[in-house]
């Protein structure tokens, strides 16, 4: 789900770290699956909703939401310059995928460790 345009309109429509009450109409019109990239945002840490009903919905966007629509506005300025597909950028492993990777990348050192001072230790010692 492309979430570049409604962050790039809430950005332009939000001052700073305010809230900022949008009708759903206006969001809608913007993107047809508003309700679901503002889930996505929020979830992301890229917006705070304050509350929202039927017909509309008061929002704030964070620093890093403000970021990802400057991100996304500059590649899409590089887009309609160049007229080349530019890739999105990485997405950034959970911290389940980092922690599992930090736990191997230990164990291997601890094996790689003891198998090196074992080899430099029978070399030494003849």
């Amino acid at each position: 789900m492309d979430t570049a345009p409604l962050l790039g309109y809430l950005s332009e429509n939000t001052d700073g770290d305010r809230y900022a009450v949008f009708d759903w109409a206006d969001l809608t019109a913007v993107s047809e699956t508003a309700r679901e990239e503002l889930d996505a945002l929020k979830t992301n840490g890229y917006a705070v909703i304050k509350y929202s009903d039927e017909g509309e919905v008061c929002l704030c966007l964070t620093s890093s939401g403000r970021a990802a629509a400057a991100a996304a506005k500059r590649v899409s300025a590089v887009k309609e310059e160049s007229g080349a597909e530019v890739p999105a950028p990485a997405a950034r492993p959970s911290l389940w995928e980092r922690a599992k990777t930090a736990v191997i990348a230990a164990i291997c050192g601890l094996f790689g460790g003891v198998i090196g001072g074992a080899i430099i230790y029978l070399i030494l010692a003849v």
